[in-house]
């Protein structure tokens, strides 16, 4: 796996502050609070969950931030659909900045334990035939149409009349997780 193509990464948040900077710091300037990224890896969940912490996961070869030097920061757990166990996923730590970096499959958003295809096909089939999808949990769904409803209205505005897919895609190429219900 190369760290090429099919990386990238999404800002996540502060982690234990109010601060909202979001600006690339310079080289020796240590903010207060870190910043944890999360990059996107072209792995298979499957292959992840069965090889564990053995996973060969790519190492960044800088800082996405500062442009530093990186360390191995252990592992932290993540729950995906299909899989009743955590699965272990890889975390790196800039020194110099306090940006922790955790690797994630490619095709999930933060916090999000379905597929972004699974959270798709879901709103297509209840915005075409009115019904929910059985094999998933309905609150679940529900929570993902309203997440998507509210993207719309912040991105879009209140006169959207719009095909509600449509802003689905469009959000999503936009880097914007579509289903959120946090702007």
């Amino acid at each position: 796996m190369s760290l090429g193509k099919g990386l990238f990464f999404i800002f996540v948040g502060w982690f234990g502050g109010g601060c909202s900077r979001t600006l690339p710091l310079r080289k020796g300037i240590k903010p207060k609070n870190s910043i944890i990224l999360i990059l996107s890896v072209d792995a298979c969940v499957k292959k992840i969950f069965h090889l564990g912490k053995k996973f060969p996961w790519p190492r960044p070869g800088k800082c996405p931030r500062c442009r530093g030097r990186i360390w191995g920061h252990g592992f932290t757990t993540g729950y995906f659909d299909g899989f009743r166990d955590p699965v272990w996923l890889k975390r790196y730590r800039c020194p110099d900045c306090r940006v922790v970096i955790k690797l994630r499959p490619k095709g999930y958003w933060p916090r999000f334990q379905s597929p972004i295809e699974t959270i798709r096909r879901s709103l297509s089939h209840r915005l075409t035939h009115h019904k929910w999808l059985p094999d998933l949990p309905r609150s679940r769904q529900r929570h993902w149409l309203r997440g998507l409803r509210r993207q719309v209205f912040f991105f879009f505005g209140a006169g959207w009349s719009g095909d509600l897919l449509e802003a689905f895609d469009a959000l999503r190429s936009q880097g914007v997780l579509a289903a959120s219900r946090g702007i």
